[in-house]
């Protein structure tokens, strides 16, 4: 958002405090932008007032309020001082006003929904996701260790960031999932705190999804609850982006399975939530490090597909069908590539004959990483037309 109104001095990030905090900041930044130090002078309890303040004498600017959540907590007739601002004057002059915020639910549900006061006013919403895997090597002089860092922590710059100061895996996540002085020890509770209640039952059903209990009956009776109860939470997890429900790309669309989406929960969950007292202990392990991996690297395996884009096809999904499942299935006009994702240590070899092995009667490509010891991974695929 900085480098969007890189230039423009209207740019104001909303602090985490009281609302008597933020306005005392944002007169600063006001007096600052306008040049007209009056405005510290002015004793006030509403944001009408400040906003009135800077809409009469603004022409010809961008106006970007960034982290306008954090106000919205503070202090929800915000919503409808802005409007009648914006509607009032802010409308009529040469302005564009932006305004962006990091809890996504309190985006969606006080800024967008038809129930908030700016409901009908935006000219266009934009959702920002992370980095792509392309990007988010970009942060490592080491491709492997930088692969497998993404599919750890996904593609967030402040993730990535942190993990570009260590040199193995192992070392990163000792330091940060499995230490109660790394980011990753409470990050969840950062995350999902700022945006649920209940965090309990939410807790435990993305414990229960990280354990396998991908089915809604499943995840119920882990809960000991009805399904029918459990549903709207799993609701609230997807429109967050937290979890992903996941239909087979072929076959009956009514045989759903849940994913948790987000690769820090996913690692966390996996790594360090059942080892809580063994971290506490200095005693937690990395034995199930290689469970996140495989898992992520499906995902990788997707990305690269509709990347690099390898192969042809139109629809690119999973399929699953009493016991038997294909991991990628890429549905073209007049083909079908089934793809089989693997992540296990091969020699260059080793990788070498499964691929001949597999070239002999139907045509195959490897996804491969190596180190200086020919450590490798590969995606396998069966292409018929």
């Amino acid at each position: 958002m900085q480098e969007f109104s890189k230039g423009s001095k209207t740019f104001f990030t909303f602090p985490k405090a009281i609302k008597e905090v933020q306005m005392k900041e944002f007169k600063r930044a006001l007096a600052s932008f306008l040049g007209d130090e009056l405005i510290l002078k002015v004793e006030t309890d509403n944001w009408l007032d400040i906003l009135s303040y800077l809409a009469e004498r603004t022409e010809d600017c961008l106006i970007v309020l960034d982290e306008f959540t954090y106000a919205i907590k503070s202090d929800r007739k915000i919503l409808s001082d802005l409007q009648r601002v914006w509607d009032g004057i802010l409308s009529e002059k040469n302005v564009m006003l932006v305004i962006s915020g990091s809890l996504l639910g309190m985006m969606w549900d006080d800024v967008l929904s038809h129930a908030s006061p700016l409901y009908g006013r935006r000219t266009r919403n934009l959702h920002l996701k992370p980095m792509d895997y392309r990007n988010a090597l970009k942060f490592f002089g080491d491709w492997e260790y930088g692969i497998r860092a993404y599919m750890l922590v996904g593609g967030i710059p402040p993730y990535l960031r942190l993990a570009s100061r260590y040199s193995s895996i192992e070392e990163f996540v000792r330091e940060e999932f499995l230490s109660d002085y790394g980011l990753f020890y409470d990050e969840p509770y950062v995350i999902l705190g700022e945006e649920l209640r209940e965090l309990k039952t939410y807790f435990s059903i993305l414990r229960a999804i990280a354990e396998g209990n991908r089915r809604l009956e499943r995840i119920a009776n882990y809960l000991s609850l009805p399904a029918r109860s459990v549903y709207p939470y799993l609701e609230t997890l997807m429109r967050l982006g937290f979890v992903e429900k996941e239909t087979p790309i072929l076959g009956s669309r009514k045989v759903s399975l849940y994913r948790i989406s987000d690769p820090v929960l996913l690692s966390w969950f996996v790594l360090t939530y059942p080892q809580m007292a063994e971290i506490a202990s200095g005693t937690a392990k990395l034995d199930d490090l290689s469970k996140v991996l495989s898992v992520r690297f499906e995902d990788l395996a997707r990305e690269f597909l509709l990347l690099k884009r390898p192969i042809e096809f139109e629809t690119l999904g999973r399929w699953w069908f009493r016991g038997e499942e294909i991991d990628i299935v890429a549905l073209g006009k007049d083909e079908v590539s089934l793809i089989e994702v693997k992540w296990k240590d091969l020699s260059e070899r080793d990788a070498r004959r499964v691929l001949g092995s597999w070239g002999a009667k139907q045509s195959s490509f490897a996804l491969m990483e190596g180190s200086g010891s020919a450590s490798s991974r590969e995606a396998l695929r069966e292409r018929r037309g």
